[in-house]
């Protein structure tokens, strides 16, 4: 039996090396961002920095569209629904093994600076969790 057309967008969106991200302003404007996301049990995990707009936007509302993208993102495929929570810190761990296993050597890296970001005075990582609708 053929794959239906929901359930190949969410197979093309989940095997993307990036996914871009939307979130949406309060007067509804969205804005769109690339990001590096890795897979677990059917959801994203991502990573971003503590400052940055789409953790203020997340906070505010949760709904959001990923589809799959290019590095620079060119989106290449059809945006799928979704609600985004921010992460606990105890939970930053669990994504970033999920992003070294998935990106590797780059990801580790991103992991070494984000372990060494309250020596230098920063605000760790923010882990963000996107659950697609079905």
């Amino acid at each position: 039996m053929p794959e239906s057309p929901a359930a190949a967008d969410r197979a093309a969106l989940l095997a993307a090396p990036y996914v871009a991200l939307t979130t949406f302003r309060r007067d509804g404007r969205a804005v769109t961002t690339p990001i590096w996301a890795a897979v677990d049990a059917g959801r994203l995990v991502a990573f971003t920095n503590a400052g940055a707009g789409k953790v203020k936007r997340l906070r505010h509302t949760a709904r959001v569209t990923v589809a799959p993208c290019t590095m620079s993102g060119t989106i290449t495929g059809n945006a799928i629904g979704g609600e985004a929570r921010l992460l606990a810190a105890d939970e930053m761990p669990r994504v970033w093994r999920l992003l070294i296993a998935r990106y590797g050597l780059m990801a580790r890296g991103f992991a070494l600076y984000d372990a060494l970001r309250p020596l230098l005075r920063r605000a760790p990582s923010v882990g963000i969790e996107v659950r697609l609708d079905d």
